[in-house]
């Protein structure tokens, strides 16, 4: 009988545990917009550091999404990509005492043309100072060349960084613990064109979110801040300085994103 308490005890430890455990959530809109990385990095024209505020001794945890692309310009060449990995322990530069990292998949290597997943999660120690850790992923591109070594986001572009800010224990904002759904739904109204149309969508909190529009090869052709209440919105769009052809509409904040395909008669 003692032997049978000590397992139902054990099972509901286990259970507790891993409906506790922490996953990691990939952001599927970068199957739309091709964009290599979500959060966006941090770059000049759009100054957003984007990774949650961390604080000293208090549990933290920051989904990164990894879109593998099929092919990649190396040596001038354009080059097939066969994955992206990454290795299990110390691929994080930069990175404060007491954090660490996951994957999914566990193996930490992410085939092309699909979304990886990085979890970067733990409870930064009172080692550390309170700063401006300039992060990067050491990450091996797999090719039929060979391996390629590279350091996300900077070897993207160099002006691309994942700030990730550090404070003392009880200065995070209340603001990093938002839910992530903060934009429910997003349309178009009307849908193709010729340009003007209405963006609508609902919004759980009120504030200023960045309206991105890309190519279908994952441009940035437009970028400008937009207003949004909690509850229902509608916004006209001047789109009429874009060429004819297909777009995406992206509409973010720290904590969400939505996406919307657009067509331009």
């Amino acid at each position: 009988m003692k032997k049978m308490l000590l397992l139902l005890a054990l099972a509901g430890v286990l259970a507790a545990h891993l409906a506790s455990a922490q996953t990691c959530q990939r952001d599927s809109n970068l199957l739309l917009t091709r964009q290599l990385l979500s959060p966006a990095p941090y770059y000049p024209d759009s100054p957003y550091y984007n990774l949650k505020e961390a604080c000293i001794n208090e549990p933290y945890n920051q989904s990164v999404t990894v879109f593998v692309p099929d092919t990649f310009v190396y040596l001038g060449f354009q080059v097939p990509i066969q994955s992206v990995s990454i290795a299990l322990t110390n691929a994080i530069q930069n990175y404060p005492t007491g954090m660490v990292y996951s994957c999914d998949p566990p193996n930490c290597v992410f085939q092309a043309l699909s979304l990886g997943c990085i979890l970067m999660h733990g409870t930064p120690s009172p080692s550390n100072n309170p700063d401006t850790f300039d992060l990067g992923i050491a990450v091996r591109v797999k090719t039929v060349l060979g391996d390629v070594p590279l350091v996300l986001p900077r070897d993207i572009n160099p002006a691309y960084h994942y700030y990730l800010i550090l404070k003392q224990q009880g200065e995070c904002s209340v603001a990093t613990q938002a839910p992530e759904n903060t934009l429910v739904g997003l349309r178009l109204t009307p849908n193709p064109t010729t340009g003007q149309t209405y963006l609508e969508t609902a919004s759980s909190r009120s504030g200023i979110f960045d309206l991105d529009i890309f190519d279908i090869f994952g441009r940035l052709q437009h970028t400008q801040k937009i207003g949004l209440y909690e509850g229902n919105n509608r916004l006209a769009l001047d789109l009429s300085a874009l060429s004819a052809g297909s777009y995406f509409i992206m509409v973010r904040d720290e904590y969400s994103r939505a996406v919307h395909r657009l067509v331009r008669l």
